[in-house]
């Protein structure tokens, strides 16, 4: 199966979106580090992280939509560089470059688990229509947070209540600031930083607190399907590549 990989993209056998899946998720497990994450702005945050694992899963599910396409398809084995898989939205069919709703292609590759169930079983040595608890969640916890892969590419998009989730900063009451600050000293928890602003009158009118780790759901919902998909990605590949 190496082979496959040493191919130029458009001749691999999904077109290449496997590989760039796994660029994507190895550039995400190599910044998703402590030593990254120290400090304060938007480069040391979780968000280029969040968008990379994200941009992953996206990725593998196509590559994986167009290895069952292809292999199971009508057409096979007289596969077509331009022959890729559709996804049904709403009734209607949209070409998969179109589609970035991990919900929507997590959907069509359950469907397409199900209609092609008994080849899948008959030619595999594993039975790949037996989804692993937990993805249903995780990919309802992503696109709940980005239905479109726009909330960690973007600094605002069409959701203000999830723009204000990922920000390194948010508002907070000042007494609930002092009751944080209090409660981790307490818990012996590791300190907060917390910035209150004054106006002339030396009056406090806004605080804010660093949230070192923001939407830790979504953040492991996508650690865990991309864990996921690139083992199911590459388990594919190796038992449905033509040989």
């Amino acid at each position: 199966m190496i082979e496959e990989f040493l191919m130029p993209l458009e001749r691999q056998f999904d077109s290449g979106f496997g590989a760039t899946a796994d660029a994507f998720h190895s550039a995400a497990k190599a910044i998703d580090t402590k030593k990254h994450h120290s400090g304060f702005g938007l480069s040391k945050s979780r968000l280029p992280v969040f968008y990379l694992y994200r941009h992953a899963n996206e990725l593998y599910l196509k590559s994986i939509l167009t290895i069952l396409h292809r292999r199971f398809g009508p057409h096979y084995p007289d596969i077509k560089k331009d022959d890729f898989p559709t996804i049904t939205i709403d009734g209607k069919s949209e070409k998969i470059f179109r589609v970035h709703s991990i919900r929507n292609l997590y959907a069509e590759f359950r469907k397409e688990l199900s209609n092609n169930s008994c080849a899948i079983k008959n030619l595999g040595k594993t039975d790949w229509t037996d989804v692993p608890e937990g993805l249903d969640e995780w990919v309802e916890l992503i696109d709940d947070a980005d239905k479109a892969s726009t909330m960690f590419r973007y600094p605002i998009t069409l959701d203000p209540s999830n723009d204000a989730k990922k920000s390194p900063f948010k508002d907070i009451h000042p007494i609930a600031a002092f009751e944080e600050a209090n409660a981790r000293t307490t818990a012996g928890k590791p300190g907060v930083l917390i910035v209150a602003l004054k106006n002339d009158d030396n009056e406090i009118v806004k605080t804010v607190i660093h949230d070192q780790a923001p939407m830790p759901d979504v953040f492991e919902a996508l650690k865990k399907l991309s864990e996921t998909l690139t083992g199911a990605h590459c388990g594919m590949l190796s038992e449905f590549l033509p040989r």
